[in-house]
């Protein structure tokens, strides 16, 4: 039986249905029931349907669930067929078919010994996204614009063929097509007059002080059409001691994405008015050439020596609009104010890595020594239009636009250098050590253009070219410095007791530095070092004091320091002058208790601190009275999960199960509305189920559950909260 606390969404892993309740039912390994109630078979059928009884926010249910918030699912949720065509042989398939959930999937397989196999598949399933909106905490109002029902559909077919002979070199070949569209919520969101603002009744904002005129934000669409198709092909071959692959790949991406949203929906302010605004449509193609070497050869006793060499080529196409309107306070009208419009751009990317590692092996070592160089070159060139009403303007007529042209040009050059070394010794008795360490310098240079420097305007019918200004020119040094490294060990000191415990640190520095090679550029002259360092533990304890008990206790810290405003002309690192701190604990305890054959159980629970500290609460907004808190606020992802499952023998032919999951997270702080928007969750979410499973015959076997969840969501003022029964019913038949 298996055990899980994450949701997931095929039908085939035991809960289309369960899913929302993030707890599928356990393996029967793991339930050590009578031998002979559960036969196992190389071939079934498994036929179930899923029914949800929600109340509340169907949209949020089916996002957490992937479950469709009213049909549900039915159809075959599993279907595994294998037969020895002869001695030599072999066919499998593979097959599931969910209505509702939009889930399917068909596979067949051929294999005959010494010669290979060949594989043709086709596989679809959809993903559920709730287009939620924003919630007002001063004024306990919740925001939508557009449906909430949101779903992508992600499809892939492939072709897998290998031809494996005896003492030759081993061919394969692939290929897939995969498509993805639909509508989703996006991170993205647009503004929106916060509804406690005052609006006079000449539609202008009255006041300027917080939380009168606050911005706040409603979400946008981000729509998808999707195709990418990937053709692999390899040989590897051995040549005399050496070991050879060869593999080549060519990559098409077609896409065609965009954004909608709805700006100040049921505004009543003149100057900012409803609008629909479509927001960064693009176009995407690019084509990829990848070319692989890789060689293996061992050399004397425990020595060996590895190589790789790969190139690849990118060269890709981009176009679309970003229209965002704007109003016009003399003409009194919405005009389409095109942002970035006819993009048109061609991207070239050369990318070449090469790599070398020693292996040692002794008896009880493992030695690794290697170095990888990568260098690769980025050019793109193009232009778009961009389009302003002139200020003195009291129509939106043609005459009164004016269209500017701008060019887009960048060229960047890159050079990674990384040292890689590792080392494991296992000579001590119950005892493992290892540890590794890497380094990546890169050493790297931006030229660029301004991308508003326009070549040529329109205006009243009048068209002037001019080239792009000078001062329109830039180049900049970008460097980087990678630096990991951990040391750890697995000590086993008796059968009842395993510790794994590690230490690690990340040094990341970038550098970006203006410099003045050509006279007259708009060089950046000084800029700014980012970074972050990082160290932390990772500790995990196995105590089994008798075989029908163990406890798995984990703990991770991790802390360290980011910084974004060092001055990189004067040597700063990055993390000099730590902008922020940041800092997280992961704890995780799981206990198994099979006390008799006849029953079993597991408990886990899951805590999660994390938070980035930022200028809260030192930084203060003024206003007149009373102070207000800084909408900078820390970044807090705390929350607690826990689960509890337990399972045992009816009779020699059922089995039951009880299982329950809670999960909650309190970062929600809705005061900060007063000064900034309230980022942050709290919700809560609690989930029980009850199952039996059955044996009718020996080739018939039935499950059932029923459950019943709640979901609260204090991060949108409760208006996404749902609740409801939910039931799965299910039939195995042994083919």
């Amino acid at each position: 039986m298996r055990t899980s606390i994450s949701p997931y969404r095929h039908g085939i892993q035991l809960a289309c249905a369960l899913a929302a309740l993030a707890l599928p039912a356990a393996r029967a390994a793991d339930a050590p029931a009578e031998a002979d109630a559960f036969p196992t078979s190389e071939s079934y059928i498994k036929v179930s349907g899923t029914a949800p009884v929600i109340t509340g926010d169907r949209a949020a249910f089916a996002t957490r669930s992937d479950v469709p918030n009213s049909t549900g699912t039915f159809g075959i949720e599993d279907l595994f067929y294998t037969k020895d065509l002869n001695d030599t042989s072999t066919v499998q398939v593979n097959g599931r078919a969910l209505d509702g959930s939009d889930d399917y999937l068909a596979s067949v397989n051929f294999s005959k010994n010494d010669y290979g196999t060949a594989e043709v598949g086709y596989k679809r399933f959809r993903t559920f996204y709730d287009g939620v909106g924003g919630f007002f905490p001063l004024a306990n109002k919740f925001q939508l614009s557009g449906p909430e029902d949101l779903h992508v559909d992600r499809s892939s077919f492939w072709v897998n063929l290998k031809l494996a002979r005896p003492d030759c070199p081993v061919f394969t070949l692939s290929f897939h097509d995969e498509i993805r569209s639909g509508e989703k919520d996006s991170t993205e969101w647009a503004a929106i007059i916060n509804p406690d603002a005052t609006v006079s009744g000449a539609g202008a904002l009255v006041g300027n002080a917080a939380p009168v005129n606050t911005p706040y934000i409603n979400p946008n669409v981000l729509a998808l059409a999707e195709h990418h198709n990937i053709l692999d092909g390899s040989v590897t071959a051995s040549i005399g001691k050496t070991t050879e692959t060869l593999k080549g790949t060519l990559d098409w991406v077609d896409n065609i994405d965009s954004r909608y949203y709805i700006r100040y929906p049921n505004s009543k302010v003149v100057v900012d008015p409803t609008v629909s605004v479509l927001d960064d449509q693009e176009a995407i193609k690019t084509r990829t050439l990848r070319v692989i070497n890789q060689t293996e050869t061992p050399l004397v006793g425990a020595l060996s020596f590895e190589t790789g060499l790969s190139f690849s080529h990118v060269a890709g196409e981009d176009g679309g609009l970003w229209i965002t309107p704007a109003y016009s306070t003399t003409a009194k009208a919405v005009y389409p104010a095109i942002t970035a419009g006819n993009i048109a751009t061609n991207a070239i990317v050369d990318d070449y890595v090469g790599n070398a590692f020693l292996k040692f092996s002794p008896v009880n070592w493992v030695a690794e020594l290697g170095l990888r160089d990568e260098s690769n070159v980025t050019s793109d060139a193009g232009g778009f239009t961009t389009t302003s009403l002139s200020s003195t303007a009291t129509t939106t007529a043609a005459t009164n636009v004016t269209t500017a042209k701008d060019a887009m040009y960048s060229h960047m050059i890159d050079h990674d250098l990384t040292p890689e070394a590792s080392l494991s010794y296992q000579g001590i008795s119950k005892l493992s050590l290892y540890a590794s360490y890497d380094k990546t310098d890169n050493r790297g240079t931006q030229h660029w253009i301004n991308p508003y420097a326009a070549i040529s305007t329109t205006g009243v019918g009048v068209v002037t070219t001019t080239a792009a200004p000078i001062a329109s020119t830039f180049f900049q040094t970008a460097n980087q410095n990678y630096e990991d490294a951990k040391i750890g060990a697995d000590w086993y000191p008796t059968s009842m007791v395993t510790i794994r415990a590690e230490v690690f640190r990340k040094d990341h520095q970038n550098q970006y530095l203006g410099s003045d090679q050509i006279v007259g550029t708009g060089s950046y002259g000084t800029l700014f070092a980012t970074g972050y360092t990082f160290t932390g533990t990772a500790v995990s304890l196995v105590l089994k004091p008798v075989a029908q008990l163990s406890f798995t206790t984990r703990y991770q810290p991790q802390s360290g320091n980011i910084g974004v405003t060092s001055d990189a002309a004067a040597g700063g690192t990055g993390t000099d002058n730590p902008s922020c701190k940041a800092r997280s604990e992961l704890l995780s305890e799981t206990v198994n208790w099979s006390p008799i054959k006849q029953f079993y159980a597991q408990a886990s629970i899951n805590v999660a601190y994390n938070y980035i500290q930022t200028a809260y609460p030192t930084v203060v907004v003024n206003t007149t009275a009373p102070l207000v808190p800084t909408p900078i606020v820390n970044s807090d992802d705390n929350y607690v999960t826990g689960t509890a499952l337990a399972g045992f023998v009816v009779d020699k032919a059922t089995d039951a199960q009880i299982q329950g999951t809670w999960q909650q997270a309190n970062d929600y702080n809705p005061q900060v509305a007063l000064g900034g928007q309230p980022y942050g969750a709290s919700f809560l979410y609690e989930s029980v189920t009850i199952g039996l499973k059955h044996k009718f015959s020996d080739r018939i076997m039935g499950e059932g559950k029923v459950g019943y969840l709640r979901s609260t969501d204090g991060t949108t003022g409760g208006f996404t909260n749902y609740r409801g029964p939910l039931g799965y019913l299910s039939v195995t038949y042994s083919l």
